[in-house]
Formats: C-alpha cells, structure tokens, sequence
C-alpha cells in the first residue's frame, strides 16, 4: 500500500495511503482566532493554501479552532466525509457537512480498507482525540 504525507502548516496534513487522501486538521484560509477575541491570540497565514484535490475523507483531531478550523472546513465540500472528536464533530455538524462520524478514543472505525482508532489525545481541557 503506498504512503505519501504532505505537511500544510500549523495542524495540517494531507495523507495519501492506498486509494485514501485524507485532510487532516486543515487551516487554509482565514485567520486563526481563539476565544475569547482576536486581542488574545489571533495567527494569519503568510498566503491561501489551496484545497487538495480528491479528498476522500476529513480527520479532525479536536474541536479547537487550530485543529478544526471553521473557515477552512466551510470552503470544503459538504460531501466529503468527516471524522472527528465529539467536539470536532458538532462544529462540521454546525457547518452542514453530511456524513459525519464521531469518535472517543478507542474506538474504531473502517472506511472501506481503512481501519482508523481513536487514542486519547491532549486534555484541553476535555480529552481530544490522536489517531
């Protein structure tokens, strides 16, 4: 099975394995602001990044705006399948993408031969997901 992994910035990848191209926590547009304002902490991106072609599925690690980035995730096609923590799932749910799966850590979750688990990931401060 082939692999190959892109590296976009901030939280953000892209990876191919077999016939799967998966966009990870994607920032590719927009700023980056954190509650409660722009006043606290606010990123900007040197430029655009465009959307890669042929995404099968969306991974998102954690509902934050650095992993789940509301901009980015709102140019992307709501067809595109999204799997996320609980809280990364209510914000694409929010945005109206239409196949959305949730996962707790160790759980699991096949995507045709893609077998992809759920770890506990960083307590910020309920406990996100790694994969």
């Amino acid at each position: 099975m082939s692999f190959n992994a892109t590296y976009l910035g901030s939280s953000g990848w892209v990876i191919e394995i077999g016939n799967h191209k998966i966009l990870i926590d994607p920032w590719l547009t927009g700023e980056l602001v954190f509650p409660p304002g722009p006043w606290l902490i606010e990123g900007r991106l040197k430029k655009n990044i465009d959307v890669p072609i042929g995404i099968t599925l969306i991974l998102l690690t954690q509902g934050l705006a650095d992993h789940c980035h509301r901009p980015s995730l709102e140019i992307l096609s709501r067809s595109i399948p999204v799997l996320g923590s609980p809280s990364a799932a209510k914000v694409v749910r929010d945005i109206g993408f239409e196949s959305v799966f949730e996962l707790r850590p160790g759980e699991v979750k096949f995507f045709d031969d893609l077998k992809i688990e759920a770890s506990e990931g960083a307590p910020v401060p309920n406990i996100e997901n790694g994969y």
